[in-house]
């Protein structure tokens, strides 16, 4: 009965949250633009509550990743507790750390399978032709720290999956990556995801990612990844976007030199660290940016982990599907230069903004926006898949009812007869 209970309650949680929150947002939480959407799959949409749960997990902080862990073995630990409590027979102790311990490996499970499972994407689709979607952070196996499965053409592939028409490559001070992704390029930008060249260095201690870089440039760089002064060989001054994490004093004094002469700075990096400190110092983020005059923009910071990408940066670039993709490149580049603090838009997919204290609420925050955002096509594979484990539950308990040993009052002896004195 009790499992019947859950299963109605899971049933109308899917009615009455029918439209209560969105997959993507603008800044802050604002409403997405019109003519952009998030586009799901027939495969995506058929796995639903896989995809729904693993895209949650992969979007949560680090803080919010060790919140996810504590509470959900606090209450497998409450739930134990409880039943153990009830139940007054040796042996107790240990069916209750038995329950933790499966609670602690289930988390740990689905966290292995947000970064490793191979799955259908949930992708962005904008409908205007003039608009391209863009990721400014994005790396191969050439990086030290990266997934070394992770070659060029499956960055095209993650990147074209989740609905990006142009990915900048940049490794750390390595260029294999850029170069093998841009020689796949297609002839004409509109006809499929390139993969353009960049480099990810420092410069006052800060991560600096550095568009429109190649290795002709590499002189520019000293070992560690540190800008020097003078023009590029390409001659071309190269893109600066403060990255995140990081201590934004340092970020601050960065920005207010001359060399390199910043343009944007990253208010969403995917990385579970990027994401905590845009949680917790987002309006600090954003006042930096306002002061210095910087594009805030977003980035994957794709290392080859994950199906799930949190943000995309939209840019008005008129007849860029029939530029080949250097062309299209120049022209991002060129308005990041003339510093439009409005010519890129960032759309984010909804997650929880909670820090701090309050990560002990990211599962029913979590849980409400998964289940206000499914589409009607969900809602039904939900309620199949809902209902059905709760119909193959009656079954086995049921079969496994069936096979207990039925209890008489007969002595049978060994010679199938009633013992006589």
């Amino acid at each position: 009965m009790n499992r019947l209970w859950i299963t109605v309650a899971f049933t109308l949680l899917l009615v009455v949250s029918a439209g209560r929150t969105s997959s993507i947002v603008g800044v802050g939480g604002s409403p997405a633009p019109p003519r952009v959407r998030l586009e799901l799959s027939p495969g995506y949409i058929a796995i639903s509550p896989v995809s729904r749960l693993l895209d949650a997990v992969t979007l949560f902080s680090a803080p919010q990743t060790f919140g996810f862990f504590g509470v959900i073995c606090a209450c497998a630990l409450a739930a134990g507790v409880a039943k153990a409590a009830r139940n007054d027979d040796a042996g107790k102790t240990r069916r209750v750390l038995r329950q933790l311990a499966i609670a602690f490996v289930l988390s740990i499970v689905a966290e292995a399978l947000a970064i490793v499972l191979p799955r259908p994407m949930a992708r962005l689709a904008v409908d205007d032709p003039e608009i391209v979607s863009i990721d400014f952070h994005s790396h191969t196996r050439a990086s030290h720290d990266a997934n070394k499965q992770f070659t060029a053409e499956r960055n095209r592939e993650w990147h074209s999956s989740a609905g990006f028409d142009i990915a900048y490559v940049t490794d750390h001070v390595k260029w294999e990556g850029a170069i093998a992704g841009r020689a796949q390029n297609p002839v004409l930008a509109g006809t499929g995801t390139s993969l353009l060249t960049g480099v990810e260095g420092h410069y006052h201690k800060v991560s600096t990612i550095m568009l429109g870089m190649t290795q002709a440039d590499t002189a520019r760089l000293t070992h560690w990844g540190e800008l020097k002064r003078g023009v590029s060989v390409s001659q071309v001054q190269p893109v600066t976007i403060a990255a995140l994490p990081a201590n934004l004093d340092s970020v601050g004094a960065a920005v207010a030199d001359t060399l390199p002469r910043f343009e944007g700075l990253e208010l969403v990096d995917a990385a579970p660290r990027g994401l905590g400190q845009l949680d917790r110092e987002g309006a600090r983020i954003h006042r930096l940016a306002m002061t210095a005059g910087l594009i805030l923009v977003a980035s994957s910071n794709n290392h080859g982990w994950g199906r799930t990408a949190a943000a995309w940066n939209l840019m008005m670039v008129p007849g860029w599907r029939r530029l080949s993709p250097d062309s299209v490149g120049a022209l991002i580049e060129k308005q990041f230069m003339s510093r439009n603090r409005n010519a890129v838009r960032i759309i984010e997919r909804n997650r929880p903004a909670v820090h701090g204290a309050a990560v002990v609420l990211v599962l029913p925050i979590t849980a409400w926006e998964v289940f206000g955002s499914l589409t009607m096509s969900e809602r039904g594979v939900w309620l199949v898949w809902i209902w059905g484990a709760w119909l193959i539950g009656r079954v086995v308990r049921r079969s496994s009812a069936g096979d207990l040993p039925v209890e008489t009052d007969e002595w049978v002896g060994a010679d199938n007869h009633a013992p006589t004195s």
